[in-house]
């Protein structure tokens, strides 16, 4: 199915207007830390089925509408799964279209991952922190079998 959205890891070039996305939801982080935050993510020799990936959405004019982050972990709860403690998704024309492209490219990932389920966090600032402890899984959100 053709969608109207590219939807991929993040590029260099997408970071700074991702950020927009992330402050706009009120995640404490500053610019300079989200730069070197993605820049982890941007050196391939660290790609890992563990390690946080950010995953942008773009519309055809380049703009930025769309941003997750995920990270395959396990619980006692739930098994192997997609952790996804931040999925934010920003349109004024179109909000249903890019979730849904998203959401495409999350559930593949989760597939390719092996994972059984998807975990997509309450939208709340204090639930991600950036280098810290991932989102626990026994937080409340949305859970998606896959």
């Amino acid at each position: 199915m053709a969608s109207a959205y590219a939807v991929g890891p993040i590029r260099p070039m997408q970071v700074d207007q991702a950020y927009c996305l992330i402050e706009a939801v009120g995640y404490g982080i500053g610019l300079d830390a989200w730069r070197e935050y993605c820049a982890v993510g941007l050196r391939p020799r660290y790609r890992s089925p563990y390690v946080e990936e950010i995953v942008t959405s773009e519309n055809a004019f380049g703009y930025v509408n769309g941003i997750a982050i995920m990270r395959a972990r396990h619980s006692a709860r739930l098994g192997f799964h997609l952790s996804v403690p931040v999925f934010v998704v920003a349109s004024a024309a179109d909000a249903r279209g890019v979730s849904s492209a998203m959401l495409r490219y999350v559930t593949t990932a989760a597939r390719n991952k092996h994972c059984n389920i998807i975990h997509i966090a309450n939208p709340t600032p204090d639930q991600w922190s950036v280098g810290g402890e991932p989102l626990d899984s026994t937080s409340s959100g949305i859970f998606i079998p896959v």
